[in-house]
């Protein structure tokens, strides 16, 4: 699948927004004298974890990020079509009882966080925006009263959201029904079965995964790639969740609840101003080590166990997921060791061959090799070696190579049961035109580096 953002390079803009500043105790650290995996020279960050955290800058997206994404979804739609079409995309129901979190690919075409409301494109036969609408919510003083000021259609709505116009919502199938026969399209694309009945002589579309120019194929693919603005948002998502899992190390310890380790973690996330974890937080200790989505967090660690965290921290909705595993007791066994270090290699070779071109299948089978050639069976290690990142923990894109501007994780582990040995290593890597950089490269995976940050437990 070729695009011609996957043409481009790393700009000075992305690794501008990748830097970031840290501060300790001591002092502020000048942001250019920061890089990532960055460490002070008498290793602070090492022995004292909760003193330098990183000052997360929130990156913003102009509304010109998001017109960008819906003229591109238009044209790759346009391509595959000799006639006029719609596309029809609905965000989140909105739920006051619940935190409202906006449905992923609505947010990638509108940057909106405003429930049960819509957006309506109208692209011609050659591919470019005829109509690009978003329909809001009257202003309604009841409503705002209970849950805050919201966006209403007109021209402050307009500026703010980049869309050519904003348009009152259609509150009745039969007023949807209306608009979108005043289109005068005879197609509509949409993601699922909408909520209203199309007019006579329109046919609703709805996405087929099967189907390579179905509205869902075309939007993965765009969310595949990301922007400057993208990268910077999951490099920050990242950074918390390093400094999540260094706070979350001083609650493990023996006799301790995976609970409390969690708690830490997730703590730091809201202190660092994540909105939430991107999935249920994994802290499996002993037995819980070779379950590979345990995420109860009930169990009390005991002295001599390994405990597997597999973690991610949401920031302006793009997820990381990291993974380190850990020895309760802060010292790795001989057998322990042995089996850490094959993971662990399994991981660097994996990472060190990704190129262009490649695909996740073959870093699985280039750390699969790493880890058969030890003497481990394949059901030690029954997952794949990774995965795509983005708005969601495992994003869209499908079985596809793996271009500049991709980010995807590698993550290889070894599970042997009878032992209650679990062991996994997982990093967030962005593909460039040189091969794969690795983003969590401040989250140490060396077993010495991780043994001298446990020793340091307070």
């Amino acid at each position: 699948m070729q695009s011609a953002r996957s043409t481009q390079r790393l700009s000075a803009s992305i690794i501008a927004l990748l830097l970031t500043t840290c501060v300790a105790t001591e002092g502020v650290i000048p942001a250019q004298e920061w890089q990532p995996g960055w460490q002070p020279a008498d290793n602070t960050w090492l022995s004292a974890p909760r003193t330098i955290e990183p000052i997360i800058t929130p990156p913003r997206a102009t509304p010109d990020e998001f017109s960008a994404r819906r003229a591109a979804l238009a044209k790759a739609l346009g391509a595959s079509s000799d006639e006029p079409f719609a596309i029809w995309v609905p965000a989140r129901a909105f739920d006051e009882l619940d935190p409202f979190f906006q449905d992923d690919d609505f947010y990638y075409l509108s940057g909106s966080e405003i429930p049960d409301i819509a957006l309506l494109m109208v692209v011609d036969a050659e591919g470019s925006l005829t109509a690009d609408t978003l329909f809001l919510p009257d202003k309604d003083p009841n409503f705002e009263l209970w849950n805050g000021t919201r966006l209403s259609p007109g021209p402050d709505a307009t500026q703010q959201t980049g869309f050519v116009s904003t348009a009152p919502l259609p509150v009745t199938t039969d007023s949807w029904s209306d608009t979108i026969a005043e289109t005068g399209v005879a197609r509509v694309l949409t993601l699922s079965a909408p909520p209203w009945t199309a007019p006579e002589g329109v046919e609703v579309v709805s996405s087929n995964r099967r189907d390579p120019n179905s509205l869902r194929r075309k939007l993965s693919a765009l969310r595949l790639l990301k922007s400057d603005y993208e990268i910077a948002c999951l490099q920050a998502a990242i950074d918390i969740t390093g400094a999540a899992i260094r706070n979350a190390l001083t609650e493990v310890h023996p006799e301790a609840w995976e609970y409390q380790a969690q708690g830490a973690l997730e703590g730091t996330y809201l202190r660092l101003g994540s909105e939430r974890p991107g999935f249920a937080s994994i802290f499996g200790s002993g037995p819980n080590s070779v379950t590979l989505h345990y995420n109860k967090n009930r169990r009390q660690m005991q002295d001599g166990e390994l405990m597997v965290i597999d973690v991610g921290a949401k920031y302006q909705y793009y997820c990381a997921d990291i993974s380190r595993t850990v020895p309760v007791n802060g010292r790795f066994t001989d057998r322990q060791r042995q089996v850490y270090e094959v993971v662990l290699a399994a991981q660097t070779a994996a990472a060190e061959a990704a190129r262009p071109g490649m695909t996740i299948k073959d870093l699985d089978g280039i750390s699969r090799a790493v880890i058969e050639n030890a003497g481990y069976e394949p059901k030690h290690f029954p997952h794949s070696v990774g995965h795509w990142i983005g708005l969601d923990v495992h994003d869209v894109g499908g079985r596809v190579p793996i271009e500049a501007g991709a980010l995807f994780t590698i993550e290889p582990g070894i599970y042997i049961a009878e032992e209650n040995l679990g062991i996994r290593i997982e990093d967030d890597y962005l593909m460039t035109s040189e091969g794969a950089v690795k983003l969590s490269v401040a989250i140490p995976s060396d077993p010495d580096a991780l043994e001298a940050m446990l020793a340091s437990r307070s």
